[in-house]
């Protein structure tokens, strides 16, 4: 090497070597600091949040049977990152659980429902909800409802409250339901689109959008029925809950016209004046109202008290096993897919492996299944039926719990049940299949671009560019056809009814649970608790354990999600900006664990990453 160069070589491996020390002494820090804040989060006693006071619940986004699995972990990334944003969803059973364990705990004084950041949720889903307040109730504790306004779903559960407390500029907004889609029909004769819609059932009206540019008579009929009954309810339940007379809840328009004239047009003293809500009053006014029986805060001005989220966590597990003869509960929600899916959706193979896991495990005398589903595709939902009919095969009940939808695919599971539970508000039945193909032959032919070849068969070369031959066409029907008798012959042979029968009452058709009910598509009405206790007479079993199954997180991730959950507990849900910080240093480090998946821990890994 020529001597002019060997200074430079010095400084480059002097540079190199500076370097090298300085990221392995940055990696080394990281590392430290993530076995000490892992050494504090898991050695510490957990330390519960302070709970004297009311019970707020603070229900935000919308209510689910099951957290989708970004917003399970945006939850947790929230509270790390001292996050004011609400969640985008908000789990039923956790509300429940609180109010049931709060009715019992003198520590809690009552319960304040804040409900201005909850989205429109599912009938079924509030009810449960407004059952548990009135569960709580009954310990003689307070509820205070209080905001600035109501939205219809949101009044649903201020009504079961003791007081309502309205802001005097607010309003209670009860609009009554309503379904209305958009039309595509001329939109897609104007673009030279061609729909092929397979079907069977009349009342199949998922696919009329694209056939028709209003709703047919059978699908008015239809929706109108079920829309009527779920109104009918909600009307009853506030009137019932709030000792009013129906028409006060729901007046026609002449009469809302004359009250709210009388009240000069004010929305607020119209719901006053017609005991929808207690009282008028600003904010410091509802705040000194909740203090009476809460108690003031030591550290800032309100009332002393404790969010859902910090209370539900410092509650005991409810899946803890005590060595008793175990009950399986799943929670299948969402869209039925194919294949692998994450939470929130209902994957063919991952519900199926869970299933495969229950029949499989001895300890395990009973499943019971959560369904709150549209339906999706009929393969995966036959995979998940055939699933359930081997865990009977093995001698162990099934039981359904039907959420606020169990439809279509979703009654198509539901079918291999011992026993379904349905709620009154249930959305069910849509026994039907259709399927859909759009052909754009004629839009291309409209801007001079035509497709031509040949094919070996009068099967080959189907796409949407070219026209869908008749003889294919009528292949799809008749798979279709089949599809639909096989659905409902599942359905006869379930419910033990005749083929016909089961086919005068399919047709696509929806059903509220208590119209299923009296026409043999499911057995009782009830909730969980009335499905577990199912269960747990079918499997013969006075004392057992309620055990959780679900898919199994990566271990990495299993263990970054336990951590936090942790130090949740241990420093509060709003954790100091520091810990935040650390999150996003040590994120990288994460995602590589996360991949370091290998069965036998053999890794072939290169330092760099491609630009």
């Amino acid at each position: 090497m020529s001597p002019l160069l060997r200074p430079f070589k010095w400084l480059l491996q002097t540079c190199w070597k500076l370097l090298n020390f300085t990221r392995l002494l940055i990696l080394n820090v990281l590392f430290l600091l993530l076995v000490l804040v892992v050494v504090i989060a898991l050695s510490h006693e957990e330390k519960a949040p302070p709970v004297e006071g009311a019970l707020v619940l603070n229900l935000s986004g919308q209510l689910v049977d099951q957290l989708s699995e970004d917003e399970a972990s945006g939850q947790l990334l929230r509270s790390w990152l001292n996050s004011d944003e609400p969640p985008q969803e908000t789990l039923v059973n956790d509300v429940v659980r609180a109010l049931n364990a709060a009715r019992s705990d003198d520590r809690i004084k009552g319960v304040v429902l804040s409900l201005q950041d909850l989205q429109p949720s599912n009938l079924g889903k509030l009810v449960r909800i407004a059952d548990a307040l009135d569960r709580f109730r009954q310990s003689g504790k307070p509820v205070v409802a209080t905001g600035s306004y109501f939205q219809q779903h949101q009044y649903l559960l201020a009504a079961h409250a003791d007081r309502i407390l309205l802001d005097p500029a607010g309003a209670v907004l009860l609009q009554g339901f309503g379904l209305y889609n958009l039309y595509y029909k001329s939109a897609l004769d104007k673009f030279n689109i061609t729909p092929h819609v397979f079907r069977v059932g009349t009342y199949k009206s998922f696919v009329e959008p694209f056939t028709r540019d209003d709703m047919s008579p059978e699908a008015r009929e239809a929706n109108g029925r079920w829309l009527d009954q779920m109104w009918h309810y909600y009307v009853s339940d506030v009137a019932k809950a709030r000792h009013l007379a129906a028409d006060v809840v729901s007046p026609d328009k002449d009469q809302l016209l004359s009250r709210l004239g009388a009240a000069n047009g004010n929305a607020a003293q119209y719901a006053a004046e017609q005991k929808l809500v207690d009282h008028l009053a600003v904010r410091d006014a509802r705040l000194a109202d909740i203090v009476k029986f809460a108690g003031a805060s030591d550290n800032e001005p309100g009332f002393r008290h404790v969010l859902l989220a910090d209370y539900v966590n410092q509650l005991p597990d409810p899946y803890a096993t005590h060595g008793h003869p175990q009950i399986a509960w799943i929670v299948a929600s969402g869209t039925i897919q194919n294949g692998k899916q994450p939470a929130g959706s209902i994957g063919g193979d991952t519900l199926s492996d869970l299933l495969r896991q229950v029949a499989k495990d001895d300890q395990i005398k009973a499943l019971v299944l959560r369904i709150d589903s549209p339906g999706g595709s009929a393969f995966a939902a036959e995979q998940i039926r055939t699933e359930l009919d081997a865990i009977k095969a093995k001698g162990k009940p099934v039981v359904v719990t039907m959420g606020s939808l169990a439809a279509s695919g979703g009654y198509w599971m539901a079918t291999a049940a011992d026993r379904i539970f349905a709620e009154p508000t249930t959305l069910t039945g849509s026994i039907g299949v259709f399927g859909l193909f759009a052909s754009v032959e004629k839009a291309l032919a409209y801007v001079g671009i035509h497709s031509d070849g040949i094919a070996t068969t009068d099967f080959a070369g189907i796409d949407p560019s070219r026209p869908l031959p008749e003889h294919v066409q009528r292949v799809i029907q008749m798979n279709i056809d089949n599809t639909y008798q096989r659905f409902i012959s599942l359905v006869a042979a379930s419910r033990k009814m005749s083929v016909a029968a089961v086919d005068k009452v399919a047709q696509g058709r929806v059903w509220t649970g208590s119209d299923a009910k009296a026409l043999g598509l499911v057995d009782e009405l009830g909730g969980v608790d009335e499905a577990i206790a199912a269960a747990a007479r079918l499997a013969k079993l006075d004392t057992y354990d309620l055990v959780n199954v679900e898919p199994e997180l990566p271990p990495a991730q299993k263990l970054l999600r336990q951590f936090m959950q942790r130090s949740a507990l241990l420093f509060g849900t709003q954790s100091e900006r520091w810990l935040a910080q650390w999150l996003d240093a040590g994120r990288p480090i994460i995602k590589q664990v996360e991949s370091l998946d290998d069965p036998q821990g053999q890794y072939l890994l290169a330092p760099i990453s491609a630009p």
